[in-house]
């Protein structure tokens, strides 16, 4: 009976021995492999393109050429924070797989805004983060000039998001701009006209005032006779109208 304990301590050992052998060897050889082949996917909300498949490759292995490259010295983890460094990834994703393949990921920012100040140009995140311009591509959203301080920059992200979600208002205004008594003028894409914000306090009531207003004269009157439509007073638009056309004011209640 001991014998027989003995034994199986042994082949027990051995086979552990054997184990451990068989997977050093199998992770040293899947190490040496060299690398196959690229499975890049960029993901992007709303269509911009900062960032392409060679971009990704560049960022990873620089002038080196990848076939050169094994997977034993690839580090996921700085790969990752390689990606994560360049300006216009939100968050990366990389995996590797047993064939020799890399797969990654790739979430993009999203600019809602390209603000100007001066000689100042950036774009304005959907998490209200600075982001420098592209050299090679421009993304197509509402311009805004002026200086706009931290909280304002979160609330001007609450602003277009709100414009962007309403086909009406992101068709009709195109731009803004912040006056030095702090002021938000809208710019309409109809019209020789200044939408007055004011502040961008209650922005979505006095936004709503518009659209009403919008729906209900913008196909009906020729809207080249005002010169600003202000939206500062409660429950109602003030138009005022060009001094050439005679009628100075004229003001129509939500």
């Amino acid at each position: 009976m001991k014998r027989k304990r003995v034994s199986f301590i042994f082949i027990l050992f051995l086979y552990i021995i054997f184990l451990m052998l068989l997977t050093f060897f199998t992770v040293k050889n899947h190490k040496n492999r060299s690398l196959k082949k690229f499975h890049i996917i960029i993901h992007s909300k709303s269509n911009n393109h900062f960032i392409n498949k060679k971009i990704i490759q560049n960022i990873i292995f620089h002038e080196s050429n990848k076939n050169e490259k094994t997977i034993g010295q690839l580090c996921i983890l700085e790969i990752e924070k390689k990606l994560n460094r360049y300006p216009f990834i939100r968050k990366s994703e990389v995996f590797l797989n047993t064939n020799g393949s890399i797969y990654i990921e790739i979430f993009q920012k999203k600019p809602i805004l390209r603000i100007k100040n001066n000689s100042q140009e950036y774009y304005l995140t959907e998490d209200a983060e600075e982001l420098k311009l592209s050299n090679f591509y421009s993304s197509p959203v509402m311009l805004a000039n002026g200086a706009f301080s931290k909280k304002e920059k979160k609330i001007l992200v609450e602003l277009i998001e709100f414009i962007n979600s309403d086909y009406l208002l992101k068709d009709q205004i195109i731009s803004l701009k912040k006056e030095n008594n702090h002021s938000i003028i809208l710019m309409p894409k109809v019209g020789n006209h200044r939408i007055i914000l004011g502040d961008m306090k209650d922005f979505k009531n006095k936004l709503n005032k518009l659209r009403s207003f919008y729906e209900q004269y913008l196909n009906k009157i020729d809207i080249n006779q005002y010169q600003s439509i202000n939206l500062q007073y409660k429950d109602q638009v003030v138009a005022k109208k060009r001094l050439i056309y005679g009628i100075s004011r004229y003001s129509y209640r939500s």
